[in-house]
């Protein structure tokens, strides 16, 4: 009887693993440069059929670098760094304030 527990056990403990992982993941980090540009967006989204609708909302956070060759670089980054990063900044040192 505690081979079934221990086994159930085992499940649950990598089920939250994995979703722990997923949970906390950060989006990569973006090429080095001035921040020229922040953008914040409310992305919704509605799932489901019938009464059974649901919506789902979120933030999207965004900065836009310039490196050394004029280049400009747009990519996603947490809530954390959009905050810390205004700009005229140099990213990626703005996020270690």
């Amino acid at each position: 009887m505690s081979r079934p527990f221990a086994a159930l056990g085992a499940a649950l403990s990598a089920v939250a693993l994995l979703l722990t992982a997923s949970c906390t993941s950060e989006p990569e980090q973006g090429p080095a440069g001035r921040v020229v540009a922040k953008d914040k967006d409310h992305e919704c989204r509605t799932t489901g059929t019938g009464k059974k609708k649901r919506r789902d909302c979120h933030w999207e956070y965004e900065l836009t670098t310039r490196d050394k060759q004029g280049q400009d670089h747009e990519f996603e980054v947490s809530a954390d760094v959009y905050d810390d990063c205004r700009r005229g900044s140099a990213y990626p040192s703005c996020t270690h304030r």
